[in-house]
């Protein structure tokens, strides 16, 4: 170490006891003039500082742990409930038995609170929610994820506490001939640029078969 001592900052001390952990060892004295007081806990010693040290980076690894766990037996219910959902689909003889199909198996996914099958070719106060979307949501894109304004929201779903969407239009994108909406109470749940591998693959099969349904 060839800076003086006023030079000399925290990281280098630290990178030189990191590359030297006999320097304590060799020079004992140095902890007694050392001011390690602790207010509430009195002079530590530097085992028990390194001990909770160990034990504080311990937890913090065990809770990403669980958090990793819990993400993937998330992710093994939603691809369990996906490929349920795409099987049973092909079963439905028509489109009333595939909306009630989605609608209840859907909203068994993690934070959905609503899931249903728009028919755009009727005349109600729902399509025509979907259309002004269409006009500004869905202008440039088959699919839509993030949070909408209170006069978006309205006649689009009844439940009022929906905070974020997802939409995906089904069919010719110029004249799509339907629309899946999902709909959370929590308001980042779905966002731009989450990932939907499983909800575009169905979005693929449920436009097949709602063409065969035709």
């Amino acid at each position: 170490m060839s800076n003086d001592a006023g030079s000399l900052t925290h990281q280098q001390v630290q990178d030189f006891l990191h590359h030297h952990p006999e320097f304590l060892l060799q020079h004992p004295y140095l902890l007694l003039e050392l001011n390690l007081h602790n207010e509430s806990q009195g002079a530590p010693n530097l085992a028990l500082l390194q001990q909770r040290t160990l034990r504080e980076r311990n937890q913090q690894l065990e809770k990403q742990i669980a958090q990793m766990v819990a993400h993937a037996n998330e992710n093994e219910q939603i691809y369990r409930l996906f490929s349920e959902c795409q099987r049973r689909l092909w079963q439905c003889q028509d489109v009333s038995s595939l909306t009630d199909l989605l609608s209840h198996e859907l909203t068994q996914l993690p934070k959905v609170s609503h899931c249903q099958l728009i028919n755009l070719q009727e005349d109600n106060e729902q399509v025509r929610a979907v259309s002004a979307l269409q006009r500004s949501r869905l202008k440039d894109s088959s699919c839509y994820l993030g949070r909408l304004s209170k006069t978006e929201r309205t006649g689009l779903v009844e439940d009022a506490q929906c905070q974020s969407f997802a939409l995906y239009t089904l069919g010719d994108s110029e004249a799509p001939k339907a629309l899946l909406l999902f709909a959370s109470h929590c308001a980042d749940h779905f966002a731009p640029g989450n990932g939907d591998l499983f909800v575009s693959e169905l979005v693929t099969s449920l436009a097949l078969r709602l063409h065969h349904l035709a």
